[in-house]
């Protein structure tokens, strides 16, 4: 009997790495959402669209000006889909951070040539067992020139 219970058991991790190539069921997934100003303007995120708890997920945020950088870089994140990770790093640094009870808001200065990547190395909370819902804008002077929506889904 234990021969047969370890042979199911086997069969079933097995089968779940193979369904996983066709629907999300082991690990972490990623997504993309992208949109655009009127003067060509690209926010660009890639995000966990499916994770677990305690597992390292990619977030990075790609910003693309045909014309270059002038002045800084102005990115808001909701706060409630930034607070359930732990924070491993963010590169770069920001130059500037503020926020209040919807948003964390970072500033960058300005990079050389037309685009700006920022990546977040995060694990989610290891105790987090719901997904929640995220937003990102690109701002200029506080007020938002484009932006994004997402969401991640938590599995246990």
């Amino acid at each position: 009997r234990l021969y047969w219970v370890t042979t199911a058991a086997l069969l079933a991790v097995i089968a779940a790495g193979v369904l996983d190539a066709f629907a999300p069921v082991l690990g972490v997934d990623s997504g993309s959402v992208s949109s655009q100003t009127p003067d060509g303007v690209v926010l660009s995120v890639d995000y966990p669209e499916l994770t677990r708890p305690a597992l390292a997920s990619p977030f990075a945020i790609e910003v693309t000006d045909p014309e270059g950088f002038d002045g800084p870089i102005e990115l808001a994140v909701s706060r409630p889909w930034i607070e359930v990770w732990d924070e491993n790093g963010f590169y770069p640094t920001p130059s500037a951070e503020t926020g209040d009870d919807r948003w964390v808001v970072w500033e960058f200065d300005p990079p050389e040539g037309t685009t700006f990547r920022f990546f977040y190395d995060a694990r989610l909370e290891p105790a987090r067992q719901t997904g929640v819902r995220g937003v990102v804008e690109l701002r200029e002077d506080g007020l938002t020139m484009t932006s994004v929506e997402f969401e991640t889904e938590v599995r246990p």
